[in-house]
């Protein structure tokens, strides 16, 4: 996922309205694009594709594609029918659907999508890192919470993952956490003065005060005019 839809996370998380998912849903093979409702709770068809059909779902997921970029979502949304009723497992064509969700902001569904490729393709760390962004999105922090976790186990190194869990530790007030996960994504960006205020908000709650103050000098090594830094060297001092 790009580092851009993972922005999106962080402009409009004071805003989320946690809503229910509906638990009604028809069968895949009946799937319902007006209700956007999927069921993969059944066990995936081993049935080997043809060479032909193969090459069809090649080209309508690459119409799929044309048309989603240009905006023409029912027209892709109706060539992914046509593709899900030759592979209704199929992997590309599911995660472009997901994608028109994410760009109508319909996560709901887009939640749904993910939830049922897990049901059939079991340990995707793509998968977990899609369906964890969508949870945040939607305010459930605790649930994207644990799939990022999941992600970060098997891949330490990803950046999007550890600002994400920066962001959602620090939204859930578990400064502890927070602070690990800053510290490794500073690892990656240094001079991140957002990042370095939030480390100085966590040694504060802490209360370890003198972290707290070397943190908001080392921003004002970078920011010698900024002033929140500055007031708070000058605050924190009283309690050392």
């Amino acid at each position: 996922m790009s580092g851009k839809i993972y922005e999106t996370y962080f402009k409009v998380k004071s805003v989320i309205i946690k809503e229910e998912i509906s638990n009604v849903k028809t069968a895949l093979n009946k799937v319902d694009l007006t209700t956007k409702e999927k069921n993969y709770k059944k066990e995936k068809n081993t049935k080997q594709l043809t060479d032909e059909e193969i090459n069809q779902l090649t080209e309508i997921l690459k119409r799929v594609k044309n048309n989603s970029s240009k905006g023409y979502f029912d027209t892709a949304k109706g060539l992914i029918i046509e593709g899900l009723s030759i592979d209704k497992f199929n992997k590309d064509l599911n995660l472009e659907l997901a994608n028109i969700y994410i760009k109508e902001k319909n996560y709901q569904n887009a939640e749904i999508i993910y939830r049922d490729l897990l049901e059939v393709i079991k340990d995707d760390t793509d998968l977990y890192k899609k369906i964890a962004y969508i949870y945040a999105m939607q305010g459930k922090l605790d649930l994207a919470l644990d799939n990022y976790i999941k992600v970060h186990r098997k891949k330490p190194a990803d950046e999007e993952v550890i600002n994400m869990l920066c962001e959602i530790t620090y939204d859930l007030k578990d400064f502890k956490s927070s602070l690990k996960y800053i510290n490794q994504y500073l690892k990656f960006k240094p001079r991140d003065i957002d990042k370095m205020n939030m480390k100085a908000v966590c040694y504060e709650e802490a209360r370890d005060f003198k972290d707290a103050i070397d943190t908001h000098k080392r921003i004002l090594e970078l920011q010698p005019y900024n002033t929140v830094s500055r007031d708070k060297v000058r605050e924190l001092s009283d309690f050392i």
